[in-house]
């Protein structure tokens, strides 16, 4: 998930430096205060999006794929949510979103519409295996299989996690009801260390002490979960890889 202004310089960076990315504009058209410079209008933000789309959607051999990345329930419309499915579909490209980081955002959503996070995203058609999730720390049991059952991805980002206190996500559970896991940094800002190394010790340490027990996140599992893991998250290159 890129920025929601200058999202290009990201592009040019990553093509420069010679990064695999699966990337996109932040976009945002809701929220609670009107004066937030970020937000944008509905068709802005998607034609923004659509240009970008058409300029680097494959670039290089496709190391570089698009993504529609609407930033997270509370901060898009209904309308912009159904409109970002419509435009994966037609461009066949992925979706990510942020989901049940913390609780604040779990009331808000419940009360904005009347549903927990993940079921809203199931009825509007979202969930599936073109879809990523950043977090998803506060899932009841629902969600969980909501997740596991359509093959919906989700990028556990536990230094974030603990950095802005947000919880631990239960991710032995999750992988017990063969949901799609892989291992995530978040952005600079909500970690200060982007090492992924870092990621996968942490990862295997807070589910040990969170659920006192050792034997739980063995290091092959956690290995698995950075490599494999992000693989199957990326599910366009995965396929190419695959057909190569």
């Amino acid at each position: 998930m890129g920025t929601v202004n200058h999202t290009e310089e990201i592009f040019d960076v990553v093509y420069q430096s010679g990064f695999r990315a699966i990337m996109g504009k932040c976009m945002m058209d809701y929220g609670s205060n009107a004066k937030n410079a970020l937000i944008e209008d509905t068709r802005k933000s998607t034609d923004e999006s659509i240009k970008l789309l058409e300029k680097w959607h494959m670039k290089d051999n496709g190391r570089i794929q698009y993504a529609f990345p609407p930033r997270f329930v509370i901060s898009c419309s209904e309308e912009f949510l159904l409109e970002t499915k419509k435009l994966a579909k037609e461009y066949d490209v992925m979706i990510h979103t942020h989901a049940s980081e913390n609780q604040s955002e779990i009331r808000i959503v419940q009360i904005d519409r009347g549903m927990i996070n993940i079921a809203y995203l199931e009825k509007l058609g979202l969930t599936g295996e073109n879809l990523i999730l950043a977090h998803c720390i506060w899932l009841d049991e629902e969600e969980m299989k909501i997740i596991a059952n359509t093959g919906t991805k989700v990028a556990h980002c536990p230094n974030s996690n603990l950095k802005l206190a947000s919880g631990i996500a239960k991710i032995p559970e999750l992988l017990a009801i063969n949901a799609n896991i892989s291992l995530a940094a978040d952005g600079a800002p909500c970690n200060n260390n982007l090492d992924m190394f870092s990621e996968i010790r942490t990862a295997e340490l807070i589910q040990k002490g969170r659920l006192l027990d050792s034997t739980v996140m063995p290091s092959e599992k956690v290995f698995e979960l950075a490599t494999i893991g992000g693989a199957k998250a990326m599910r366009s290159a995965w396929k190419t890889n695959l057909a190569v």
